[in-house]
């Protein structure tokens, strides 16, 4: 299945295969309804919504037996439209079952933002928090490493009746250069870099980012990118100043604890921990 290395936690990875580097042409290009559930298909959706069926394992395995009826899926949530399916992805079964998938860290993010405000998604997967935060009218810039992902979302955005022109594929980190892509578990929603000079992918700083976007302000930023936050997330906000400090953030938690640099960053800054999920930490900026 191709290189192996040990990620984040100990955890054996792999090279992703050529499917999970890139997406059937087909899935892209149809418009958006033509995969609308079929008659079993919403009967099971609606089953695994309002029952335990939307949680843990059983949450997989229903997701599977929608796609054996037909995929890919073209679903309506948070008020945009996705189409999935066509991975392996956890993101896209909690999308597809479960009624209140990451709805405290999408409704604390969203609170803020209106016209004219900025929010910035990073490890933006196939788009559920970027459709989300575009829906309230404000500018999502969206970052994601796997191509795949990034075409994806793409679709989606557009799918959503908002620009895709701020997909962005890249990795995040601390310098401008080069990374290869590891999956761990078989699922594109598990994926992380590997510094490597002969690399695939590019990896960029944020700031270099925002500023080829001409963006002038962020008000809210999600990250989750495997335990790569303290090099992607932290040094931007070393240098970051006046509006390009967001005022909140919601950010994948370390197991038990926060990502250190990140932690470093938030506590010189004045953030302040308002929530925690079971994955996420929230925090907000204090005046």
């Amino acid at each position: 299945m191709g290189n192996t290395h040990i990620g984040p936690g100990g955890l054996e990875t792999r090279d992703l295969s050529t499917d999970e580097n890139g997406i059937e042409a087909s899935y892209l290009t149809d418009a958006f309804g033509k995969y609308a559930p079929n008659l079993f298909q919403r009967m099971l959706i609606a089953l695994g919504r309002a029952t335990p069926l939307h949680r843990g394992k059983m949450r997989y395995l229903l997701s599977l037996l929608i796609y054996r009826l037909g995929k890919p899926v073209d679903i309506r949530r948070f008020g945009g439209c996705f189409r999935i399916g066509v991975q392996k992805n956890l993101i896209e079964y909690g999308l597809l079952l479960h009624p209140h998938y990451n709805q405290t860290e999408i409704d604390f993010l969203c609170e803020p933002l209106g016209a004219g405000k900025v929010g910035v998604d990073i490890g933006s997967n196939i788009g559920l928090y970027s459709v989300a935060l575009a829906m309230t009218g404000a500018r999502v810039v969206s970052v994601d490493a796997n191509p795949a992902m990034a075409a994806q979302l793409r679709f989606n955005m557009a799918a959503s009746g908002k620009s895709p022109d701020d997909v962005v594929h890249s990795a995040v980190g601390d310098v401008d250069g080069r990374v290869t892509l590891q999956i761990r578990n078989d699922d594109v929603a598990i994926v992380n870099v590997i510094e490597d000079t002969k690399g695939d992918v590019e990896i960029r700083r944020l700031e270099s980012i925002l500023a080829d976007l001409g963006v002038t302000r962020v008000d809210v930023l999600k990250i989750d990118i495997e335990g790569f936050e303290d090099k992607a997330l932290g040094p931007y906000l070393e240098t970051a100043t006046g509006d390009m400090i967001p005022d909140r953030i919601v950010i994948e938690r370390a197991g038990e604890e926060d990502y250190p640099a990140c932690v470093k960053q938030f506590d010189r800054l004045g953030y302040k921990v308002v929530g925690r999920t079971r994955n996420n930490s929230l925090y907000q900026r204090q005046p």
